[in-house]
């Protein structure tokens, strides 16, 4: 085996999630794609194979972290690799494969590829650590926070070359094994968001090494559901609160020292 594929679904119809599935089972590398129920709600599953595909019917809903983690518990031990993937994801055949070699050959424990959006445009998936008042501005004061997001998103590199970032985006990652073990996956505490900042921030604290991919690509079809649902507001939210209680809310010298880390060596895009 190579990678086991951990989707969380919650309510999903077949529909929603046709083009992930397609794209999961058909690459070489995926050795297995691990689907879990979240509530078992998705009744479809019961009728539903594929030789790839194993179902875990969670009874309560978990959480996107809460539901990775019982793939970690169950699986994490049978491949090398781990890959998180949501089910708003798709891609070309050879996009995972070309992961899994970058992380296998370069001894990456955490890795993410170019994440675009439909339109070809690039998502912004690498991140420096964020204070808490730079989540505010982003959330409630999007307008005035252009500069900030240049920083914060690291929007200057060169995202044709790989790099360090302590915050990587949890819609598509490649986690090894070791990290796993190392690591015990995401932190139950944070049901919805922050969840993917928190582990990413705890890999990059541990000897294994953590990179961005340019030669893989995959489409998020990203929802934004915080920025259009007042629920998933407060989910974010609360997980932001959560994860500065973790952390410290302003003093954080840990973050400094990460976020420098990644800015030393950052390569940059060459001046338009």
């Amino acid at each position: 085996m190579k990678i086991i594929a951990s989707l969380v679904l919650f309510k999903h119809q077949y529909q929603d999630i046709k083009q992930t599935l397609t794209s999961l089972f058909d690459e070489l590398s995926v050795s297995k794609v691990v689907i879990v129920d979240n509530g078992s709600h998705c009744d479809w599953l019961d009728s539903f194979s594929h030789e790839k595909l194993d179902v875990i019917k969670a009874p309560e809903n978990k959480g996107f972290g809460g539901g990775h983690n019982l793939v970690f518990e169950r699986y994490s031990q049978t491949a090398p690799f781990i890959l998180i993937c949501n089910p708003d994801i798709m891609f070309s055949q050879g996009e995972i494969d070309k992961l899994y070699q970058f992380s296998n050959k370069s001894n990456i424990g955490l890795s993410i590829p170019k994440v675009v959006y439909p339109d070809g445009s690039l998502q912004y998936g690498c991140k420096l650590l964020p204070a808490a008042y730079q989540l505010f501005l982003r959330r409630f004061l999007s307008n005035s926070s252009d500069s900030l997001n240049d920083d914060y998103e690291l929007r200057l590199a060169d995202y044709n070359k790989p790099f360090f970032a302590p915050s990587l985006s949890g819609c598509f990652m490649l986690i090894s094994r070791e990290v796993l073990r190392e690591v015990r996956g995401f932190d139950p505490r944070f049901f919805m968001y922050m969840e993917d900042v928190d582990l990413s921030r705890r890999v990059s604290c541990t000897p294994h090494r953590v990179s961005y991919c340019p030669d893989s690509l995959v489409v998020h079809e990203s929802q934004r559901r915080s920025y259009v649902d007042l629920r998933f507001m407060l989910y974010h939210i609360v997980s932001a609160i959560r994860y500065f209680n973790k952390w410290g809310w302003v003093f954080d010298p840990q973050r400094k020292r990460l976020n420098r880390r990644c800015l030393e060596k950052l390569p940059l895009a060459a001046a338009k």
